[in-house]
């Protein structure tokens, strides 16, 4: 299935921002900058209890047109422990609440860890989330809200490209009839 969202352009495994740095390490203060010079960000809204929050995904992949899976999960289907098997003892995870993915949970983990999560999921802070397992119509609609999307992204960036060569055209001829009129005199 990672297979399928690769092909798809849709990425998993992003560094989802804290919204809150209190109490944090400095060495995770200073991780958390190198990742912000050296990866691609990502920027989700989050309607809270009275603001809009935006919250901020960093992937290594920098080609335009990718879609963040989480987001598009979360959009879809909102809150929730989700997981899906990513073949050889990997299960891929992601854990959304109130809105928020959950930093450190858009990854692939061994089976024995996921099953170790689940067992404990009662005692911890994410209780209330349900444990679902995505299926393949889920990822069909996920692939296909992101195909619209990068659908609407590659129109945007043709008619910008159209309109840069629509310009150097113009520039062309300016300058092609200001050199003709200074050498004809």
């Amino acid at each position: 299935m990672l297979n399928t969202l690769s092909r798809n352009n849709i990425l998993t495994g992003l560094i989802w921002d804290l919204p809150i740095h209190d109490n944090m390490a400095p060495g995770y203060l200073k991780w958390m900058a190198n990742i912000r010079r050296s990866h691609r960000r990502y920027i989700y809204s989050v309607q809270g209890d009275a603001e809009v929050s935006e919250l901020i995904g960093y992937s290594e992949r920098t080609s335009p047109g990718c879609e963040p899976f989480a987001v598009h999960l979360r959009n879809l289907y909102g809150d929730g422990f989700y997981y899906f098997s990513a073949g050889k003892g990997q299960i891929y995870l992601l854990m959304i609440m109130d809105g928020i993915i959950i930093s450190g949970s858009d990854c692939v983990i061994t089976e024995n860890y996921f099953q170790e999560m689940v067992a404990s999921l009662p005692e911890s802070k994410y209780a209330r989330l349900q444990v679902t397992e995505i299926s393949l119509a889920q990822l069909d609609t996920i692939a296909e809200s992101c195909k619209s999307n990068q659908k609407i992204f590659k129109k945007k960036q043709r008619m910008f490209w159209s309109a840069v060569g629509f310009g150097i055209f113009l520039l062309l001829i300016a300058s092609s009839v200001f050199l003709y009129t200074i050498i004809s005199g």
